[in-house]
Formats: structure tokens, sequence, C-alpha cells
């Protein structure tokens, strides 16, 4: 059914390998999905993915700010032993902080600018707005086998439950990068690239609305598209889409609803997956001023 659909949509879906090296040096990774929308390199993900990234970058600029400082203290020979001792002993870095971090956009030697994405959390849902934008820098269309931009879906004409829906996304990959101290920089193991990607099917089954109770209040509304079927760790971020190849959500969660029955004690929940609306995406898209296209119906 989605066969035709998958091929186009594979030409604008990619991952994001977001790497971590401790201060112990242990490395480690994380794996989302981002969708390019228009010629420009803008591209659009799971908002988290965009949060995780930009705590991550401020976590290892105050690291290596504190190492600095830590570095200075330590060479200053107008200091006595017992005044290092003191102002040594306030900048405290620990071995599990974080001391490096990348994020591989796609392709080497691009790097991801002008992100935005909408830090408010709510109650055992975490993001309200679970969506974030950002620019590739440089953008080489010949690095990304792009033939066409994706279309999202006309959430006013025949947006209804009961459709059935794609995910796409790069679950059921694990990586753990190395450092490389003479180039300065992560290695990913060899055979991780290209990236499997993986589908998964299910139907449009509700509309979730969120309603932020007090605090800044947005100039849009806050839906998700909950489907049948669970986002997979590693499709956040990713395309969900139509047998046509129209995107009608962005992943972005699972949630997990309560039966309410148990066999031999064990609680029994249903895995059901949460895009996000196209009616939050525009509204997000226009806010920030990124150019994107709709189906006519």
């Amino acid at each position: 059914m989605f066969r035709g659909a998958l091929e186009k949509v594979a030409r604008f879906t990619f991952p994001v390998v977001i790497s971590r090296r401790t201060v112990e040096g242990t490395c480690s990774a994380g794996i989302g999905t981002f969708t390019i929308i228009n010629k420009d390199g803008w591209i659009v993900t799971a908002g988290h993915i965009i949060g995780q990234w930009h705590k991550l970058s401020t976590a290892v600029a105050a690291v290596r700010e504190t190492q600095a400082a830590r570095a200075a203290i330590e060479n200053d020979d107008s200091l006595s032993r017992k005044d290092k001792a003191v102002k040594l002993n306030s900048l405290v870095v620990g071995k599990d902080d974080s001391d490096r971090c990348s994020a591989w956009w796609g392709a080497d030697k691009t790097a991801l600018r002008d992100f935005s994405y909408v830090p408010i959390t709510v109650p055992d849902l975490g993001e309200a707005v679970d969506i974030g934008v950002g620019r590739l820098e440089p953008f080489d269309p010949s690095l990304y086998p792009i033939s066409e931009y994706p279309v999202f879906k006309n959430p006013d004409k025949n947006f209804e439950p009961g459709v059935s829906l794609c995910k796409l996304g790069f679950p059921l990959n694990q990586v753990t990068p190395t450092w490389d101290e003479q180039a300065d920089g992560f290695r990913l193991p060899p055979g991780t690239l290209p990236m499997p990607r993986f589908p998964i099917e299910g139907i449009f089954t509700r509309t979730a609305e969120i309603v932020i109770q007090g605090g800044p209040q947005l100039p849009y509304p806050i839906r998700y598209v909950e489907t049948s079927t669970p986002g997979l760790r590693g499709q956040s971020g990713g395309p969900t889409f139509d047998i046509d190849g129209n995107i009608w959500a962005i992943q972005a969660k699972t949630i997990h609803r309560d039966l309410g029955f148990d066999i031999k004690g064990q609680k029994q929940y249903m895995n059901l997956g949460l895009g996000v609306h196209p009616k939050t995406i525009f509204g997000f898209l226009d806010q920030v001023g990124v150019k994107y296209e709709v189906t006519k119906d």
C-alpha cells in the first residue's frame, strides 16, 4: 500500500545522530529523524530533539568554561596553595558531566542554524508543542537525494480518523561513537551508514488537543494526530504520511493507555503514537517565517 509513498518520502527523511562524551571519556549517542521541507534547507523535527541538542550544547559550554577557569587557577603562581584549593572547590566538574558533543544532520560538515522550538511542558506529556525547526548550513542538495520537497496535508479538508497512515524514521539502530583525539571529533563505527529506515503503519484514530493552564499562551492550537501504532524510538521527528506521500503529522511521542485489565497481576497497555498536527505545525512555521507547501484538498 505504501510502497510508492515510501520511496517518495524517503528522499526527504534523514537521521540525526547526537553524540556525547563525558569528562571521564565515555561516548554515547541518540538517534532521531528530521524532514527537509524546502529548498532553503529548513527542516522540521521533534521539539525534544532540538531541545536535547540545545541543552547538551549549553552543558558542554559550561563544563569547558569551568575547566578553563580551573586551569587558570592552577597555573596562577600568585595564589597560595590554600587559596587555590578554596577557589577550585567552588568549580567542580563531575566525571559524568558532558565534555564534548556533536550532532550529525545526515551529512558531514553540515550544521543546524537558526533553530527554534517551544520550551513549554505539561504534566504527563512533556513538551506541549513537540515540534522544532532549523536551517542546514551549508545546505548542499547534492548531499541529500531530494528530487521534490514534501507537501503537508490540508487539515481543513478530509482530515478525519480512519485513514491509513505510515510513520518513517530510523529506529532499531544502535550507535556507539568513538572519540578521535587527532581529529578532535567523534567517529561513527563502520557500517553505521547508510542507516536503515524502518516504516510502521497504523490508522489515524483520534485528534488530541492540549490546553495550557495559565502561563504563556500560543497563537495557534496545540493538537496531535493519534495513531493506532506506537512511534518507535528513533522515529521521533519523522513524517507520518498517507499513500500519496503527503505528510499528516510529525511523529513526536508514544503514549501508553491503560486497557483496564491485568494478566497475572501485570497491567496491560496499548501503545499509541502521537504526531504533531498540521494546524500546530503551520502555526509554528508561520511564527518563525519558514515556507512550506500544503495540498489543495
